[in-house]
Protein backbone atom coordinates (compact mmCIF):
# COMPACT_ATOMS: atom_id res chain seq x y z
CA UNK A 1 0.00 0.00 0.00
CA UNK A 2 1.19 3.48 -0.90
CA UNK A 3 0.81 5.11 2.28
CA UNK A 4 -1.01 4.44 6.46
CA UNK A 5 -3.75 6.78 5.14
CA UNK A 6 -4.88 4.44 2.28
CA UNK A 7 -4.96 1.82 4.83
CA UNK A 8 -6.57 3.75 7.33
CA UNK A 9 -9.42 4.87 4.45
CA UNK A 10 -10.23 1.27 3.99
CA UNK A 11 -10.55 0.19 7.84
CA UNK A 12 -12.97 3.56 7.73
CA UNK A 13 -14.90 2.26 4.46
CA UNK A 14 -15.25 -1.20 6.52
CA UNK A 15 -16.40 0.17 9.69
CA UNK A 16 -18.66 2.65 8.46
CA UNK A 17 -20.15 0.79 5.25
CA UNK A 18 -18.90 3.43 2.80
CA UNK A 19 -18.82 2.55 -1.09
CA UNK A 20 -14.90 2.99 -1.64
CA UNK A 21 -13.02 3.39 -5.56
CA UNK A 22 -9.83 1.53 -5.06
CA UNK A 23 -7.42 2.76 -7.91
CA UNK A 24 -4.41 -0.14 -8.68
CA UNK A 25 -2.25 1.64 -11.67
CA UNK A 26 -0.71 4.97 -11.55
CA UNK A 27 -0.82 5.40 -15.36
CA UNK A 28 -4.17 4.12 -16.03
CA UNK A 29 -7.51 5.92 -14.17
CA UNK A 30 -9.60 2.68 -15.26
CA UNK A 31 -7.65 0.45 -13.15
CA UNK A 32 -9.92 0.50 -10.36
CA UNK A 33 -12.25 -1.66 -8.24
CA UNK A 34 -15.37 -0.21 -6.24
CA UNK A 35 -17.78 -1.65 -3.86
CA UNK A 36 -17.85 -2.07 -0.40
CA UNK A 37 -15.09 -3.03 1.78
CA UNK A 38 -16.17 -6.26 4.12
CA UNK A 39 -13.09 -6.61 6.17
CA UNK A 40 -9.61 -5.12 5.47
CA UNK A 41 -5.98 -6.63 7.45
CA UNK A 42 -2.56 -5.16 6.99
CA UNK A 43 -2.05 -7.47 3.90
CA UNK A 44 -5.59 -7.53 2.23
CA UNK A 45 -8.74 -6.10 1.21
CA UNK A 46 -12.14 -8.29 0.58
CA UNK A 47 -14.46 -6.22 -1.47
CA UNK A 48 -18.14 -6.72 -2.19
CA UNK A 49 -18.04 -5.78 -6.03
CA UNK A 50 -19.79 -3.72 -7.98
CA UNK A 51 -20.41 -2.96 -11.56
CA UNK A 52 -20.36 0.49 -12.94
CA UNK A 53 -23.80 0.14 -13.32
CA UNK A 54 -24.58 -0.63 -9.97
CA UNK A 55 -25.11 -4.37 -9.84
CA UNK A 56 -23.15 -6.79 -7.39
CA UNK A 57 -20.77 -8.69 -9.15
CA UNK A 58 -19.38 -11.12 -6.21
CA UNK A 59 -15.80 -10.20 -3.83
CA UNK A 60 -12.74 -9.40 -5.20
CA UNK A 61 -10.02 -9.65 -2.75
CA UNK A 62 -6.52 -7.71 -3.48
CA UNK A 63 -3.42 -7.35 -1.69
CA UNK A 64 -3.37 -4.00 0.63
CA UNK A 65 0.30 -2.95 -1.14
CA UNK A 66 -1.65 -3.09 -4.51
CA UNK A 67 -3.57 -0.54 -3.80
CA UNK A 68 -2.62 3.52 -4.77
CA UNK A 69 -5.41 5.43 -3.95
CA UNK A 70 -8.95 5.02 -2.10
CA UNK A 71 -11.67 6.88 -3.01
CA UNK A 72 -14.89 7.39 -0.81
CA UNK A 73 -17.92 9.71 -1.56
CA UNK A 74 -17.20 11.31 -4.58
CA UNK A 75 -19.15 12.07 -7.11
CA UNK A 76 -18.54 8.50 -8.38
CA UNK A 77 -19.01 6.27 -5.57
CA UNK A 78 -21.89 8.50 -4.64
CA UNK A 79 -24.16 7.75 -8.03
CA UNK A 80 -23.12 3.97 -7.74
CA UNK A 81 -24.26 4.19 -4.33
CA UNK A 82 -27.37 5.58 -5.78
CA UNK A 83 -27.17 2.43 -8.51
CA UNK A 84 -26.63 0.01 -6.42
CA UNK A 85 -30.17 1.34 -4.18
CA UNK A 86 -32.33 1.26 -7.88
CA UNK A 87 -30.80 -2.12 -8.74
CA UNK A 88 -32.76 -3.95 -5.47
CA UNK A 89 -29.24 -4.82 -4.32
CA UNK A 90 -28.59 -5.65 -0.80
CA UNK A 91 -25.03 -6.06 0.79
CA UNK A 92 -25.30 -9.83 2.15
CA UNK A 93 -21.38 -10.76 3.49
CA UNK A 94 -19.17 -13.45 2.10
CA UNK A 95 -17.54 -13.93 5.87
CA UNK A 96 -20.21 -15.34 8.43
CA UNK A 97 -19.39 -14.81 10.98
CA UNK A 98 -16.53 -11.85 10.32
CA UNK A 99 -13.08 -12.50 10.11
CA UNK A 100 -11.52 -12.23 13.74
CA UNK A 101 -8.57 -10.47 15.17
CA UNK A 102 -5.75 -11.84 13.32
CA UNK A 103 -7.01 -14.34 11.27
CA UNK A 104 -5.06 -14.59 7.73
CA UNK A 105 -7.78 -13.09 5.28
CA UNK A 106 -6.75 -14.86 2.10
CA UNK A 107 -6.77 -18.03 3.17
CA UNK A 108 -9.97 -17.83 4.83
CA UNK A 109 -11.79 -17.29 1.37
CA UNK A 110 -9.29 -20.04 0.32
CA UNK A 111 -11.00 -22.15 2.72
CA UNK A 112 -14.24 -20.87 2.17
CA UNK A 113 -14.33 -21.67 -1.65
CA UNK A 114 -12.93 -25.03 -0.81
CA UNK A 115 -15.72 -25.79 1.65
CA UNK A 116 -18.17 -24.61 -0.52
CA UNK A 117 -17.39 -26.20 -4.02
CA UNK A 118 -16.78 -23.15 -6.01
CA UNK A 119 -15.26 -21.81 -9.00
CA UNK A 120 -12.85 -19.01 -8.03
CA UNK A 121 -10.18 -17.25 -10.30
CA UNK A 122 -6.55 -16.02 -9.22
CA UNK A 123 -4.67 -13.90 -10.12
CA UNK A 124 -0.62 -14.14 -10.25
CA UNK A 125 2.02 -11.59 -11.84
CA UNK A 126 2.21 -14.30 -14.34
CA UNK A 127 -1.76 -14.62 -15.60
CA UNK A 128 -5.36 -15.35 -14.47
CA UNK A 129 -6.45 -18.88 -13.43
CA UNK A 130 -9.95 -20.32 -13.03
CA UNK A 131 -10.74 -23.31 -11.09
CA UNK A 132 -11.91 -24.85 -7.71
CA UNK A 133 -9.71 -25.50 -4.67
CA UNK A 134 -8.36 -29.00 -4.44
CA UNK A 135 -6.57 -28.16 -1.38
CA UNK A 136 -5.31 -25.01 1.07
CA UNK A 137 -2.17 -25.42 3.38
CA UNK A 138 -0.62 -22.41 5.08
CA UNK A 139 1.69 -21.93 2.25
CA UNK A 140 0.00 -23.37 -0.75
CA UNK A 141 -2.98 -23.43 -2.59
CA UNK A 142 -3.84 -25.77 -4.93
CA UNK A 143 -6.44 -25.49 -7.82
CA UNK A 144 -8.14 -27.82 -10.23
CA UNK A 145 -8.24 -25.96 -12.94
CA UNK A 146 -10.93 -25.10 -15.84
CA UNK A 147 -10.14 -25.00 -19.73
CA UNK A 148 -11.84 -22.03 -21.96
CA UNK A 149 -15.45 -24.47 -21.70
CA UNK A 150 -15.52 -25.13 -18.44
CA UNK A 151 -13.45 -28.81 -19.18
CA UNK A 152 -11.37 -30.21 -16.62
CA UNK A 153 -7.38 -29.05 -17.25
CA UNK A 154 -4.82 -29.39 -14.93
CA UNK A 155 -4.21 -28.58 -11.46
CA UNK A 156 -1.71 -26.17 -10.39
CA UNK A 157 -0.37 -24.91 -7.20
CA UNK A 158 0.39 -21.54 -6.04
CA UNK A 159 2.32 -19.82 -3.27
CA UNK A 160 -0.14 -17.88 -1.45
CA UNK A 161 2.49 -14.87 -1.18
CA UNK A 162 2.35 -14.80 -4.99
CA UNK A 163 -1.65 -14.32 -5.34
CA UNK A 164 -2.35 -10.29 -6.43
CA UNK A 165 -6.28 -11.42 -6.56
CA UNK A 166 -9.09 -13.49 -5.99
CA UNK A 167 -12.44 -13.74 -7.65
CA UNK A 168 -14.97 -15.23 -5.57
CA UNK A 169 -18.48 -15.19 -7.09
CA UNK A 170 -18.30 -12.99 -9.81
CA UNK A 171 -20.53 -13.04 -13.28
CA UNK A 172 -16.84 -14.87 -14.52
CA UNK A 173 -16.69 -17.23 -11.97
CA UNK A 174 -20.44 -18.34 -11.74
CA UNK A 175 -20.30 -18.45 -15.80
CA UNK A 176 -17.16 -21.16 -15.73
CA UNK A 177 -19.37 -23.21 -12.82
CA UNK A 178 -22.51 -23.54 -14.82
CA UNK A 179 -20.12 -24.62 -17.98
CA UNK A 180 -18.36 -26.80 -15.66
CA UNK A 181 -21.90 -27.85 -14.20
CA UNK A 182 -23.62 -28.43 -17.23
CA UNK A 183 -20.96 -30.32 -19.39
CA UNK A 184 -22.14 -33.69 -20.08
CA UNK A 185 -25.59 -32.00 -21.17
CA UNK A 186 -23.47 -29.63 -23.60
CA UNK A 187 -21.94 -32.56 -25.42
Amino acid sequence: MSNRYSLYQLYMACQQHLLASLYTEQDDPDAFNAGYVEAVTQRHVLLWSVTPWGQHDGWLLRRTEDILQVYMGDDYEIRLQMLVRLEGESYAPLLNPPLAPGEDLLRRVLALALERGEMISVMTAEDTFTGKVASLDDLRVALDLVDFFGEPDSRMQFALRDIQLVGFGTSEEKMFQKLSENRPKLV
